[in-house]
């Protein structure tokens, strides 16, 4: 049986509770990956961070950039608030805008497991964690493809 260790992605950042929206935004332009795992300072896993989602509740939508326009002193602000963005960035820490709730599965657990659990939580990743609960690396869709051609 092939097992979730063998397919998953390695060798993913991990964010500190205590990271900084500036380090966040860092550790992603830099490393490739759409989705980080938080932990404290045993390295448990305590949330997760997607890119995606960082990014939809950083900018704003079409309707409130209209709502905004309408309200000359929201605009203001928020115009101040964006021209300030560096003063803010540090102030923004990874255990704020973490995802609590996440989907894991053992490194021994089966692909078949892996997938089975993607679709009854209709989820596209799940993090890979050892028996410590210490994230290791994540599992997708790509790599129940690979498992099963393989």
């Amino acid at each position: 049986m092939k097992n979730v260790k063998e397919f998953m992605v390695r060798d993913i950042p991990l964010l500190h509770e205590e990271s900084s929206m500036k380090r966040i935004l860092e550790i992603f332009s830099n490393s490739g990956h759409n989705i980080l795992p938080v932990v404290n300072d045993d390295n448990v896993l305590l949330g997760l961070i997607s890119i995606e989602e960082l990014l939809d509740n950083l900018l704003f939508s079409k309707e409130d950039i209209s709502l905004l326009e309408k309200m000359s002193f929201f605009a203001d602000f928020f115009s101040d608030v964006v021209e300030n963005v560096d003063l803010i960035l540090p102030l923004v820490l990874a255990k704020d805008i973490m995802q609590g709730n996440v989907f894991t599965i053992r490194e021994s657990s089966s692909m078949i497991k892996a997938a089975v659990l993607m679709k009854k939580k209709n989820v596209h990743k799940l993090i890979v964690v050892n028996e410590k609960n210490v994230p290791t690396g994540y599992v997708s869709r790509n790599e129940i493809c690979k498992a099963f051609l393989e």
